[in-house]
Formats: structure tokens, sequence, C-alpha cells
């Protein structure tokens, strides 16, 4: 064999071992081998719109070539309930506003720890033992259909909503929106928290349970049947989809309360059996990132956590409009009490007491 020869076997023998080591130079966290030439998936379930979110999932996928996001939306009940019944269907990530419903989660053992280096950027309030993360900082407001005013001043608060529904009286009959709090996680954690924060918690109910108030399941339906008018008032809807929703139809006004704002975050966790661990570790790093933050606060709708960000839906812009105090759920033990079924069950009975007679008697003959 000629040198030459002998020189282009070894290279060749060479670019083979070096092309077998790359092929499999990743493992998913059962040690199977991935190849390069695979096109990995890091499934996320959330509640959280796909055309909202999917600037973020765009910014990943750019950074990682090789992988794809498969995404899983439904409402914030359903997402917490089919995780628990159905452990096959368990994504690596899961997103939800429901904070309490997530805190739960998260505190039963089903998170998977990671400290991610962009903790240190963000309030510290905002996660949750390196298992919890909160990645936006929104809003529960009012909506109102304009139409329903005539010469009547828009009702920035509480009092003066229950005072326009008294106006209004029969006019409003079935034309309240509210998230049925039995099947919306979001719906129950905004309504429990009012129970805590608002003067006119019982007021409010009994004025919704009087109009026999439409229920839903999510803001995108209220936001539906507002537009319609099919209800003229929707309450405790998430300020983001609201706020879009008032800029592409102007007579849909949102309204933060001035006697009190809520506020809620999105959060996310890693599950703890997730098939793709690093993947998701990459996607909270970049949830939670300067980049991650900077396209919520110009590409999504939602306001990010960072204070630090900039841009039409940043925490800065969003101060900028009428507000009242904002007053955040925090991210902590107390969400369990919410969770509690007894607690829960007290909940539901009076909400029960408020709605369903009405609803019984407008059945009967």
């Amino acid at each position: 064999m000629t040198r030459s020869m002998g020189m282009f076997t070894c290279f060749f023998v060479w670019g083979l071992f070096t092309l077998s080591a790359l092929a499999f130079a990743e493992q998913d966290s059962t040690g199977k081998e991935i190849t390069v030439n695979e096109r990995r998936v890091l499934s996320i379930n959330g509640a959280v719109n796909r055309a909202v979110i999917d600037p973020l999932f765009k910014a990943f996928e750019a950074q990682h070539p090789d992988v794809t996001i498969h995404y899983t939306e439904s409402n914030t009940r359903d997402l917490y309930e089919r995780f628990l019944s159905e452990p096959e269907t368990r994504a690596d990530i899961i997103m939800s506003p429901a904070m309490d419903l997530q805190f739960k989660l998260t505190n039963d053992g089903f998170a998977l720890a990671y400290q991610s280096p962009e903790l240190e950027r963000l309030p510290s309030d905002s996660y949750w033992r390196n298992e919890l993360f909160g990645f936006t900082y929104e809003p529960i407001v009012t909506a109102i259909n304009t139409d329903i005013l005539a010469a009547d001043a828009l009702p920035l608060s509480r009092e003066q909503l229950l005072n326009l529904i008294r106006k209004k009286n029969h006019l409003l009959d079935e034309k309240i929106g509210l998230f049925d709090i039995k099947k919306s996680g979001i719906g129950y954690l905004a309504w429990t928290y009012d129970g805590q924060q608002s003067r006119s918690y019982g007021r409010l109910l009994e004025a919704f349970g009087n109009h026999q108030a439409q229920l839903y399941t999510d803001t995108s339906s209220m936001l539906q049947a507002l537009l319609k008018g099919q209800v003229f008032v929707a309450y405790n809807l998430i300020g983001a989809y609201s706020y879009q929703w008032s800029e592409q139809y102007p007579w849909i006004k949102t309204i933060m309360p001035t006697d009190y704002t809520s506020v809620i975050m999105r959060t996310a966790f890693i599950y703890r059996d997730a098939k793709q661990p690093r993947l998701a570790k990459r996607f909270i790093d970049l949830l939670l990132s300067p980049l991650g933050q900077h396209i919520l606060a110009n590409q999504s709708g939602l306001t990010p956590i960072s204070p630090k960000a900039v841009g039409p839906y940043s925490r800065d812009a969003l101060s900028k409009l009428p507000h009242g105090i904002f007053r955040p759920i925090p991210l902590g033990l107390e969400l369990l009490i919410q969770t509690d079924d007894a607690k829960k069950q007290l909940i539901y009975n009076e909400w029960d007491n408020a709605m369903q007679p009405l609803s019984e008697s407008l059945s009967s003959p």
C-alpha cells in the first residue's frame, strides 16, 4: 500500500469514528442515545394562547435548530386535572396562571428543582424553592361593552360597577360574564382573592346572582360574548387578553379597578420525570432571561415579570395606565389554603347559594 493511500485510509477511518461519536453525543433522561440527525421534542402543556406564547417558542427553536416544541393548550382547570389523572400525557414543562394549582403540584413533589442562573436578575418573590417560576405580571381586569353605558360614566371601581348594575337593573339580566369558578382555575383564584381583599365581595356575588350572570371557562370566550353583545360586563378577566381586544375594538373598554387591582403571575415548572430535562432547563433559562422577558414585553402582549424589560407591554407601560393599588397574589404557602378541599367546598357552597336558586326559578314553570 502506498503512503498516500495509507494516509487516506487513516483519515477515512478517523472521519467515520468522529461522525459516529457525534451521532451519539447526547442522551435523554432514560439513557437512550439520540443522534444529531433526530429532531428532539420538548413538550409543553399550558394555559396560554398559542399565538401569544409562540414568539418565545420560535426564539427557542432558533437557538436549538434540532428541537421542535410540541405545545398542548387547555384551560387552567383541565390542565391541572389531566396532569393528575393522565400521567402518561405529562409534558416536560407545565405553564399556567392558576398559581394555586401550580403551587400545589409543586409542593406535592411533581417539580424538578433547577437553580437557573437567570433567577438572580428577577424579583425574589417571583419564584418558589427553585421549582416554580413566575414569568409574567398580569392584572385582573373588568371589561365593559360601552353600548350599555349610554350617557353613564365608565365604572372605574367595584363600587361604581355595583352602582351601574343597580341603575341598569334588568338591562343586565343574563348580560354579566364571569368565570365559572368550578371549571376555571384562574377564575377560582381571582374570585377567592377578591374574598380576601374586597369589602364589596358579598354585594358583588349577590348582584351577579340576582342578574343571572353567564359563566365561562376562559377569557377568550368571555371576550367573544362581550364583542357580540351577549354580555355587557365581564368581571375578573386576564388583562393581557382584554387589553388586546380593547386595542382592536375601541368600544370594549378594559378597566383595572381603582380600589385595587389584583395581579397574577403565569408560572412554569419542569416535571419531575421530564423526558427532556436539559432542554426544559434551557427553556426556563430563556423564559426568565433578558431576551425572553424582552420578547414578552414586545411581541406577546403579556407583561413580563422583570421590571427591567422595556417595551409596549412592560411593567413600566402597565403602570402608566389608570389602575388601583397593585396587589399581586403572593407565590407562597398561603396558596395551599385555597386548594384545601374543605375551604374550596365552603367557597363553592357560597357560590352555589348565590347562583343556583335563580337558575332553578328561571327553569321552573
